[in-house]
């Protein structure tokens, strides 16, 4: 279970950090609940922060909390206090290698946008769209510090849970219309959902 607010221990420690530009909010909140669901400890701002407390102090150490942060870049130049975070980011990772520091690429963007010290690092790339699979599977794979590897677009979980749900969905009809009965439908059910958990 993910705690939030008041209830987060002071020690928490998170697999990665989100930086972007309020603009890309949308976007990036829906990349954090997919990460998330892949059991990823995310820190993203509008989930972590109390209101009322001083969140400069709190972004600091989140990105001292992190093992990785990810720098979302969409169709502006980073300024400010994203462009802080940035720097945050990048001095600590200049104190620990092992700290990643990984640049995605938002709908939108371009690459004229990237700081010369984030060109320097390998991006993701989902300016084709936020859906694109290969670009999660990179994510992930960047957050977690491991290659990504062969990508093979059917095996990918969210393609697996795609074909779950519309398996389900098939059996719900053919059991309405009195071609099966409970017993095959639990028994066929039950089958979708563990080849589901052998994909995560």
């Amino acid at each position: 279970m993910q705690l939030k607010g008041k209830d987060m221990p002071e020690c928490e420690n998170f697999d990665v950090f989100l930086s972007y530009c309020h603009d890309d909010g949308s976007h990036v909140e829906q990349l954090a609940k997919r990460i998330d669901d892949r059991g990823l400890k995310v820190w993203i701002d509008k989930w972590v922060l109390v209101p009322g407390g001083k969140w400069q102090r709190e972004i600091a150490r989140g990105i001292d909390k992190a093992n990785a942060c990810a720098i979302f870049i969409g169709d502006s130049t980073p300024s400010g206090w994203f462009r802080d975070e940035i720097e945050v980011a990048l001095n600590r990772q200049a104190r620990d290698i092992s700290f990643r520091v990984i640049p995605v690429l938002l709908p939108g963007s371009q690459e004229s946008n990237i700081d010369d010290f984030l060109e320097l690092r390998t991006w993701v790339d989902f300016r084709t769209g936020i859906e694109n699979r290969r670009a999660f599977h990179d994510l992930i794979c960047g957050i977690n510090g491991v290659a990504p590897g062969r990508f093979d677009e059917e095996k990918a979980p969210e393609a697996s849970l795609e074909k779950v749900r519309k398996g389900l969905i098939y059996l719900k009809q053919l059991h309405a219309e009195n071609l099966i009965d409970d017993g095959i439908l639990s028994d066929y059910r039950c089958r979708m959902l563990d080849m589901l958990v052998e994909t995560i």
